[in-house]
């Protein structure tokens, strides 16, 4: 759910909706099967399908994403190549066959549900009001190319999941047992020997020639090759150039400062810990009250009167009372007060107040400076808006930048060729200023600059700032490998390495020969004359030690006593040679959070199993199919890489 909506909410989305989404399930196997069947679909399951347009867009979605995360812009063959179409085609393939289920067992959700959680998602509300903003919520949507039916689909099928799901694993807990063994696994101690060697071990390698270099470098090309360039002009419109216009009265930001208390995010409420007794009749309500306000004991007060035990909040807000008559009296009392009080159903009460937890209240003037700039930043927002609704009034027109610079009256940018990092071809980072931060500084601007296509405007995009931009690429220097002689140093560096890298290979082959064969490797470390140093380490699943490299680390925790593992060492220029000594079990018990955390590791594994097999259940009653000619037709796949 939160990669379908984008990378710009997914934050939030998490938020509200990592509760829900419970299934994990394994790489779906699919049949390599054909039929007429399939019409437009690209998988089918039973009598569902997915279709050709439905896949297309979620792919689509999920590279966008990829692509923003990323920094990349890969292409639909590239994300192909990588697999991602077959990330896309199990997501939806998880929400087809719950949907089957579903169906099956009469599961429903109103649509007017999905609404509801839709305008409690806290990027969909006002910033000031702390109410559901349908402008935002529409800006929001248009700015990641979502449709409002696309989203609220996608919240109704979350809700569906819930629905469906926890009734497989709610309740489940894995045994203590399971988690016992896996502390046992995890901590047990592997001791080895471990020969390290260093580049002193071997001779330092000649000065290579013009032909080795120029053969390494073709070899190594996109080490020694220069980024693409791009000459760029853009309409930049962020907050930080219209909040030095901007003005916040002190009364704004008084109120500003007391609607964050209001909402928790700054100080504390009041809290009170309260008894409330149940009696049968007011007499016996008072009496109740009286015994209270003396500090007796509720549940003694509550036995003496033949009373059910009493109902104790501690440290509640006034909200937390369920009855709200009951509420009210017991925020109007003091601390060690009580009274009798007749309830919302009728019920009569001894409510008493135990203790009282004065609301904090922050400084007004300690936060003054922030909330006054928050609120300059959020009418500069404001303000942009109206700005960039005649922008794109504009463009809809079809006037150019220049135009629209001249009828809004804001400025153009102008870069003469910067790399993909924002840096020049002299290598000056365009960074700007910590008041006024340069394209450098904004990777979604820098993304947009190097995948869109020469001499085009895009369409009015947000910047990382809170602002938004329009950029149009004027001219590309195509990347190329660097001239020889620019790179000759660096190359020569390279090559050297390499060439001590291979050496050091080949000399750890042969002494971790002689170690397997039985020679004692403090005698094998003798044999080298420099560089080669022996020292006992001991290794655990749960923290491997950082002097060891991984391969190393590997072959100690797979390997029975004795056995010898090799690799690269934690530094580049080191390998090392180990072997397997000893083997001991972990003696301590388990116990704690410790267990709790173990178990609930267990409990997760078993979860995930239970939910492999809930699929296949439903695959064996729908017959799944997939058709990878209709997928690479739907991406313009033209082979199968």
């Amino acid at each position: 759910m939160a990669q379908s909506i984008g990378g710009k909410f997914r934050n939030f989305m998490v938020a509200i909706l990592v509760g829900l989404l419970v299934v994990a399930f394994a790489v779906w196997g699919v049949n390599d099967v054909f039929t007429a069947r399939a019409g437009n679909a690209v998988i089918t399951v039973g009598k569902a399908e997915i279709s050709s347009a439905e896949f297309e867009e979620a792919f689509e979605r999920e590279l966008q994403t990829i692509n923003r995360d990323n920094e990349s812009s890969i292409t639909n063959q590239q994300a192909y190549a990588q697999g991602l179409h077959n990330r896309v085609l199990q997501n939806l393939l998880t929400d087809t066959v719950i949907g089957i289920d579903a169906d099956e067992l009469g599961v429903g959700v109103n649509r007017r549900v999905a609404r509801d959680v839709v305008k409690e998602i806290p990027s969909f509300k006002n910033d000031l009001t702390g109410e559901f903003s349908e402008e935002k919520f529409n800006n929001i949507l248009a700015q990641n190319r979502i449709t409002r039916k696309q989203f609220e689909d996608d919240i109704f099928r979350t809700l569906r999941r819930q629905q469906t799901v926890p009734a497989i694993i709610g309740g489940l807990q894995a045994p203590a047992e399971f988690a016992t063994q896996r502390y046992n696994f995890i901590t047990e101690q592997r001791k080895a020997e471990v020969l390290t060697i260093t580049s002193d071990a071997v001779p330092a390698p000649p000065e290579p020639t013009d032909e080795q270099l120029k053969a390494f470098i073709d070899e190594n090309g996109v080490a020694f090759t220069a980024p693409e360039y791009r000459r760029v002009t853009m309409l930049r419109l962020e907050p930080f150039d219209l909040i030095p216009d901007m003005e916040a009265t002190e009364e704004e930001v008084k109120a500003a400062f007391q609607y964050q208390i209001d909402l928790g995010e700054i100080g504390s409420p009041e809290t009170r810990s309260v008894v409330q007794i149940t009696a049968t009749d007011e007499e016996t309500a008072k009496k109740a009250a009286e015994q209270l306000a003396r500090g007796d004991d509720a549940i003694a007060v509550a036995a003496g009167l033949g009373l059910v035990d009493p109902e104790i909040y501690t440290d509640a807000l006034k909200d937390d009372i369920l009855d709200p008559e009951t509420a009210e009296v017991a925020y109007a009392l003091e601390e060690g007060e009580a009274q009798a009080v007749l309830g919302s159903l009728g019920n009569w009460y001894a409510v008493g107040v135990t203790t009282i937890t004065p609301a904090f209240v922050p400084d007004f003037f300690a936060q003054r400076d922030e909330i006054k700039d928050n609120l300059l930043f959020e009418k500069a927002k404001e303000a942009l808006y109206d700005i960039t609704g005649d922008v794109e009034d504009a463009m809809t027109d079809g006037l150019t930048l220049e135009e629209i610079s001249e009828k809004v009256r804001w400025p153009l940018s102008y870069y003469s060729f910067i790399d993909r990092s924002g840096a020049t071809e002299d290598g000056v980072s365009m960074r700007g200023f910590s008041a006024i931060p340069g394209i450098a500084e904004d990777d979604t601007i820098l993304r947009e600059i190097f995948v869109s296509d020469l001499g085009f405007e895009t369409d009015l995009f947000e910047t990382e700032f809170g602002g938004y931009a329009s950029v149009r690429v004027e001219d590309i220097i195509d990347s190329t490998m660097r001239p020889f002689e620019e790179v000759k140093d660096r190359a020569t560096a390279a090559w050297k390495t390499q060439q001590t890298g291979e050496a050091l290979d080949e000399l750890m082959t042969e002494l971790a020969s002689k170690i397997q064969t039985g020679e004692d490797i403090n005698e094998v470390a003798k044999s080298v004359e420099n560089g080669a140093s022996v020292e006992d380490v001991v290794i655990v699943r749960a923290q491997p030690p950082t002097t060891l490299g991984a391969p190393v680390v590997l072959g100690m925790l797979d390997g029975a006593v004795g056995a010898v593992s090799r690799g690269a060492g934690p530094q580049g220029d080191t390998r090392q040679i180990a072997k397997l000594t000893q083997i001991v079990p972990n003696q301590d018990g388990l116990a704690g959070q410790f267990l709790d955390v173990l178990q609930e590791q267990a409990t997760q594994a078993i979860s995930s199993d239970l939910q492999n097999a809930y699929q296949q259940s439903i695959l064996r009653e729908n017959e799944l199919r997939e058709y990878p000619e209709k997928v690479q037709s739907a991406l313009g796949i033209t082979n199968n890489q």
